[in-house]
């Protein structure tokens, strides 16, 4: 669909609604680059990366053995105030900072952020919620890394600010067709390659998210 793959060090924004398979692709993107000696970082900002690192160990992708080999990281990173915690200040800059510290110290090549959409809730000041944000893409760019950001999608018709600044933009999708559920994959944006734009069946397996045929 992408010519190969997607091109290193750039920032890519996955978009979906729940349950579409955002977060098994972000995981399953991270281990085969564990698997062939890239380091992977998960980036939860809901404080769930123990979660994920659980139900990403269900599939056939030998999450526990690269963990236990420092090959791919499970993190949460403080992006909101714990309940009743009026005195912690977070924003866009200190989860970057945080970030930037174990990427530059576990030589990390591949990132996953989850989610952008818990990144707004972080900003005090809605008038400046798209500067900051854009700010946040931006320096993301600048790290020897690939990144994928995860974030929820509500309406498919309408774009976030990291839709319009990052570097390639993935749909998934959940849809009744006839009386079942159906599963997608859409490319929508992809610098520096071409791309195919329609939408392709997605199913989950026993060793996670596999590519089928386009839908027509």
């Amino acid at each position: 669909m992408v010519q190969g793959g997607l091109i290193q060090n750039r920032v890519y924004v996955l978009s979906g609604p729940p349950g579409s398979g955002k977060t098994t692709f972000g995981v399953q993107f991270l281990a085969y680059g564990a698997s062939t000696g890239t380091p992977g970082l998960y980036v939860s900002l809901t404080r769930g990366a123990k979660t994920t690192f659980e139900n990403m160990s269900g599939y056939n992708m030998n999450i526990p053995m690269l963990t236990k080999r420092n090959e791919l990281f499970f993190i949460d990173v403080k992006s909101v105030p714990d309940y009743g915690d009026s005195g912690t200040s977070t924003s866009p800059s200190t989860i970057y900072a945080e970030i930037v510290d174990f990427v530059s110290k576990h030589s990390i090549k591949r990132l996953v952020i989850d989610s952008m959409s818990t990144m707004r809730f972080s900003i005090e000041d809605q008038a400046s919620r798209d500067m900051e944000l854009g700010r946040f893409i931006q320096n993301l760019s600048l790290l020897d890394c690939t990144t994928i950001l995860l974030s929820e999608m509500v309406d498919p018709s309408t774009y976030s600010t990291e839709q319009y600044a990052c570097d390639g933009l993935i749909f998934l999708h959940n849809f009744m067709r006839g009386r079942s559920m159906t599963r997608a994959i859409q490319v929508i944006k992809m610098c520096g390659t071409a791309h195919d734009c329609e939408m392709r069946k997605l199913d989950f397996t026993e060793n996670a998210l596999h590519v089928l045929d386009k839908i027509v």
